[in-house]
């Protein structure tokens, strides 16, 4: 008996021991998220094997993921890529909230993995893998993170947006395509308020008077709605006549387009509107105003160097999109045609203000002022005067030798001839552009020797900075397109 009371007596001391770690432990927790000890927060939804590596393994999976990533640099410098995909996918199921190791499988899977391919749609594939991962993956374990926002930007603004990669017109392509059928045909600007204001859940759906008989309808037909697909292009014309010839069709595509938005694209059509009215007129089925989005959206975050690349990607993206954000697209006659949007240029003007009063960094004042001076020639070409001459007097007034003693028509055609093999292949594509449309508009008002002129003008320039290219490798993909698709494009306004 003597022997037992003590054996109870420790029992309970450590019952109670046991008690009070687990009651100190949420203080403790709460404590280390406060002082940022700790970036171990738990996941939520998170598939099983992601919970397993990060909960059951403890601290063996940072362990075991060192000895991945020592495997993977090897890998790395024998270029024997396809392994390395496989171990980069353990290494961010080990350690999810390792921003970098998304940003490295990620960055593995667009830029290396896409050029082993020849043809375009299986460099594609790896793009767009490459985005799914950051965005549906880095993100829903790191939505704080500005780094990975700015990464995914990145993947918008350069893999898709620039001309770099051989293939850079199918990525344009195949996302603008996505995007066409995701806003229902080839309007440029969404009703986003409309949009946001959908019913959000297959009950509210449901609810909707007539919506359980549409629902049978395109059940017994083979479609299920409440997936994130739409149907297959050879049995599309079949849905769309059922949704319209129905009274709860709009109600029922609204939400489908809300629901794929959030739940697929992970896209807020709130913020996708509020971006419209800052910075608009935006085309949505193009890359930049994705890196647009992706950009502000991690700027909530940001501080220090984050906050000015999520800054410098916002204006240097809605200068792309001034030279390229305008898309003509006639699926019938085979047109796919990025082109300027010369609405934009205020609101790149008053990015450009906004990060330098920021950041105030030097670089931003120089890119500003080489936008001013290649946007007011586009601005002129397209017979837009009295813009391009608001940016000739701010230009004079704030910089004034970059203009000299030039007079405003003096300086435009002195940057054309300066600047025309200079500029990248947006920008010399919208002076031709501009040049063409000048060349129908005085055709219309019956000024034929001017409108030739014009011709004549965009025929040489095309020339001009083609030549370059004549033997470059792959130099349809990377120079402009022929001189008659950009005409047509014109003509199609």
């Amino acid at each position: 008996m003597r022997k037992l009371i003590p054996r109870i007596s420790l029992m309970l001391v450590g019952i109670l021991l046991i008690w009070l770690s687990g009651a100190l432990h949420a203080p403790l927790h709460e404590s280390r998220r406060v002082h940022d000890l700790t970036k171990a927060e738990p996941l939520e939804n998170a598939p099983p094997i992601v919970v397993f590596s990060t909960v059951a393994l403890g601290g063996f999976s940072g362990f075991i993921a060192d000895l991945l990533w020592l495997r993977a640099a090897q890998l790395q410098m024998d270029g024997e890529f396809v392994e390395l995909v496989q171990l980069a996918e353990w290494i961010t199921r080990l350690q999810p909230r390792f921003a970098e190791g998304w940003v490295y499988h990620a960055w593995n899977l667009a830029y290396n993995m896409s050029v082993m391919f020849n043809r375009p749609e299986d460099r594609w594939r790896w793009v767009r893998h490459g985005i799914e991962l950051l965005r549906d993956g880095g993100l829903r374990y790191n939505p704080t993170n500005p780094m990975l926002h700015r990464e995914l930007g990145w993947l918008f603004q350069h893999k898709l947006g620039s001309n770099s990669d051989q293939a850079h017109m199918f990525y344009k392509w195949a996302w603008a395509r996505e995007m066409e059928q995701l806003f229902g045909g080839q309007r440029r600007n969404p009703d986003f308020y409309a949009l946001a204001q959908a019913p959000p859940t297959r009950s509210a759906v449901m609810a909707i008077r007539g919506m359980p008989e549409l629902i049978e309808q395109l059940q017994r037909a083979g479609f299920d709605p409440f997936t994130h697909q739409w149907p297959e292009e050879d049995r599309l014309e079949e849905w769309t006549a059922i949704i319209e010839d129905h009274a709860a069709g709009d109600a029922l595509l609204q939400h489908m387009r809300l629901r794929i938005l959030r739940d697929q694209y992970r896209m807020d059509p709130v913020h996708m509107e509020a971006l419209e009215i800052q910075h608009g007129p935006l085309d949505w089925r193009l890359p930049q105003a994705h890196a647009i989005y992706w950009a502000s959206r991690g700027l909530r975050y940001a501080t220090g160097h984050e906050a000015m690349a999520l800054d410098r990607m916002i204006f240097q993206s809605l200068a792309d999109a001034f030279y390229q954000g305008r898309l003509v697209h006639i699926p019938e006659e085979g047109l796919f045609l990025p082109s300027p949007n010369p609405d934009l240029w205020p609101a790149v003007m008053r990015a450009y203000d906004e990060a330098m009063e920021r950041h105030q960094q030097p670089g931003i004042q120089r890119g500003q002022v080489f936008f001013m001076n290649n946007a007011m020639t586009v601005l002129y070409t397209y017979n837009r005067l009295a813009d391009a001459e608001t940016l000739f007097n701010r230009l004079r007034e704030e910089h004034p030798d970059e203009v000299t003693a030039d007079d405003f028509e003096t300086h435009i055609l002195n940057q054309y001839a300066e600047h025309l093999e200079q500029l990248t292949p947006a920008q010399a594509h919208a002076f031709i552009e501009g040049m063409l449309t000048q060349q129908e508009r005085w055709l219309r008002l019956g000024d034929e020797e001017r409108a030739a002129g014009y011709g004549r003008l965009a025929q040489q320039a095309w020339s001009n900075y083609m030549a370059d290219f004549q033997d470059a490798p792959g130099a349809a993909a990377l120079g402009l397109p022929p001189l008659e698709d950009i005409r047509r494009a014109v003509q199609t306004r």
